[in-house]
């Protein structure tokens, strides 16, 4: 799934080659995947495009917007001509590189002829009309809101895993799994610490930390692990893949300490953390909760 940086790289990429383009028309190839009135948006000018969590947002001339959520593998595609669309690289889970693929959902086109594809494998992922731009409850990351204080202020009201509380979008929007690990590991905190036990000192660090994977990751243009689901609107890859830390290296070595990294699940969504850099402080409950998911 696109986290904040992924989303952030895809609104910088897309915004100069859509800002002042005029709707022609949607094709709407998959029901499922757009939500509301397309009439709505067709002859509307595109004034900005912003990001609001891990949701993009199109605002349109006449005070509507086009709200899209990646959700597991959504992709965008952006092509100057959309009856001719070829792309120098394989498009992720089409086996091709011509668009719209066997994965597209939603057509948009332009007044000029270019346009852009929404792809999703999985049909989770939407656009939706909308009146208002849709934003998640918790305060992005990269908002001036989150700060410290905030996140002590969170994390004090609740028992949860540390692990699980970053990826609550109700709190805080942008993170999500690759991001969380990695702010973990730098901070040195166990991905199963319970939130309301985590020091001042352990907070202030978790949030520099994850301003600094968050940063991280939007210098390398976001992330295409390894099943590349994510891909910039030209087609080509993120590449922040290259500076995991621990997301995805089960049995390689810490960078710090040459332990090897492992792997538990918890919620749903697995965990990667340096058994010997972030074993601080954690309970012995946490300990037995640990080995029983091994």
């Amino acid at each position: 799934m696109p986290e904040l940086p992924e989303v952030e790289t895809i609104k910088r990429k897309l915004a100069p080659n859509v800002i002042g383009k005029v709707i022609s028309d949607i094709q709407i190839l998959s029901p499922k995947n757009f939500i509301g009135n397309k009439n709505d948006v067709i002859g509307q000018k595109i004034i900005s495009v912003d990001r609001y969590g891990k949701v993009l947002v199109f605002g349109l001339n006449n005070k509507k917007y086009l709200n899209i959520h990646f959700k597991l593998s959504g992709q965008i595609l952006f092509s100057k001509n959309v009856e001719h669309a070829v792309f120098k690289n394989i498009i992720p889970f089409t086996g091709g590189n011509k668009m719209p693929a066997n994965t597209t959902r939603v057509i948009v086109e332009f007044t000029d002829d270019s346009g852009i594809f929404f792809n999703d494998l999985r049909k989770f992922g939407w656009i939706k009309v909308s009146d208002q731009p849709l934003k998640p409850k918790g305060v992005d990351v990269l908002d001036n809101k989150f700060t410290p204080e905030l996140v002590s202020s969170i994390a004090k009201k609740t028992r949860k895993p540390i692990k699980v509380l970053l990826m609550d979008q109700d709190f805080i929007t942008g993170i999500g799994n690759i991001y969380a690990n990695d702010s973990l590991f730098l901070a040195k905190i166990h991905p199963q610490r319970l939130s309301n036990s985590l020091t001042d000192q352990e907070i202030k660090l978790l949030y520099k930390t994850i301003k600094q994977t968050i940063n991280q990751g939007i210098k390398d243009c976001g992330s295409s692990g390894a099943d590349e689901a994510f891909i910039l609107p030209d087609g080509s890859r993120g590449g922040h893949q290259r500076n995991f830390l621990v997301y995805e290296r089960e049995g390689e070595p810490c960078l710090n300490c040459k332990t090897l990294i492992k792997r538990i699940k918890h919620n749903g969504r697995s965990s990667f953390f340096c058994p010997k850099c972030q074993t601080t402080h954690i309970s012995s409950l946490q300990l037995d909760q640990e080995t029983r998911l091994f």
